[in-house]
């Protein structure tokens, strides 16, 4: 009985991805976004949005990952260690009761390591604010156009050259008048451009003030 149990748990697992991603089992975008880098930006804002508050499925959110995987960075100093998760991989641990912890980079200040799973990283780190709504959108371009302005370097436009990548922010101004502004947040949104006006998600990125 206790094999039984143990193969149909596994069992179900492996039907809940197959039914959140393509049905090849391949990491291949089920669904390209197609339009503007903004109308792509727009359709990852409104899927993260409503993975957070039960309104959509995982695979909205999971179907307009590229194919080599996002990579998922806690600011805006991005570095070749941040995680990078295929479709199927974060499916995988996303479905699971438990997800495995992994650490995203290091908290400001103290130092110490952000450890966290996947569920959590998305909605405690990245999802700080309801970006789909009355956040400042901008296309960048330059590195004079983000609104995000710490202490760190902000090297995305070096990391993610153009006309490959396309970055879209959505930021939020502070609203405490005691800190000053500065507790603004931000999320970067990477497009990998496809040609042909279709997009994939390459990238998501946290902004916020830094010691």
């Amino acid at each position: 009985m206790v094999m039984l149990r143990q193969f149909s748990l596994l069992f179900l697992a492996f039907f809940l991805v197959s039914c959140g991603g393509s049905g090849s089992g391949s990491s291949t975008p089920s669904a390209p976004m197609t339009g503007t880098a903004l109308q792509a930006a727009n359709t990852v804002v409104q899927a993260i949005n409503q993975l957070e508050n039960a309104g959509g499925g995982l695979a909205a959110f999971t179907n307009l990952f590229d194919s080599d995987g996002v990579r998922f960075s806690a600011d805006y100093n991005v570095t070749s260690s941040d995680l990078v998760f295929t479709k199927d991989a974060y499916e995988s641990e996303f479905i699971v009761q438990n997800p495995p912890l992994h650490t995203w980079g290091i908290e400001d200040g103290s130092g110490d390591p952000i450890s966290l799973n996947v569920r959590s990283f998305l909605s405690q780190r990245l999802w700080d604010f309801a970006y789909h709504n009355n956040a400042t959108v901008t296309e960048i371009n330059t590195s004079s156009d983000f609104l995000s302005q710490g202490n760190l370097i902000n090297n995305m436009l070096t990391f993610y050259p153009a006309p490959q990548y396309k970055i879209i922010e959505y930021h939020q101004a502070g609203v405490d008048p005691s800190l000053n502004g500065m507790d603004w947040t931000s999320l970067m949104v990477v497009l990998k451009n496809l040609g042909a006006n279709k997009w994939s998600l390459a990238g998501l990125a946290h902004g916020a003030w830094t010691i």
